[in-house]
């Protein structure tokens, strides 16, 4: 079984436990644009770029961002890979921008190619729920 099939049900109790699914079970249209572009972010600008963009709260879009990087980083951090079991967002962050600085890119590749599986079982999964639209989205 792919890692991916594996976090999928991961996955599914992140994104309640984060904030995305609200309380009668439907998402926020907006996240569907937020996650879809996620993984063609990290390829385009690199993992720690991607990270950092959507990790800036200054804006209510901000405060939505980082709920994408919080429900990857849950989505890690319940997964059975060791490394993982203490990362939120803001350590998902420090532990990418230090294997960039230190070129170590054999674990910058790996940790990479797994928050883009985590955020392909988010797509998944999200498909799931019904999608509403925000009151600002009128």
């Amino acid at each position: 079984m792919k890692q991916v099939e594996k976090w999928l049900k991961i996955a599914d109790t992140s994104l309640s436990a984060v904030g995305i699914v609200d309380s009668d079970s439907k998402i926020k249209e907006v996240y569907k644009g937020y996650v879809s572009s996620f993984g063609a972010m990290v390829i385009q600008n690199g993992l720690p770029a991607a990270l950092a963009i959507n990790m800036k709260t200054d804006t209510e879009e901000g405060k939505q961002r980082i709920k994408v990087i919080e429900v990857i980083a849950k989505v890690l951090k319940d997964s059975e890979v060791s490394e993982y079991q203490n990362i939120d967002s803001k350590t998902l962050l420090e532990k990418s921008c230090k294997l960039a600085n230190n070129g170590d890119v054999r674990p910058l590749r790996t940790l990479k190619q797994d928050v883009i599986d985590a955020g392909i079982a988010l797509k998944l999964m999200m498909r799931t729920y019904e999608f509403k639209k925000s009151k600002n989205e009128d």
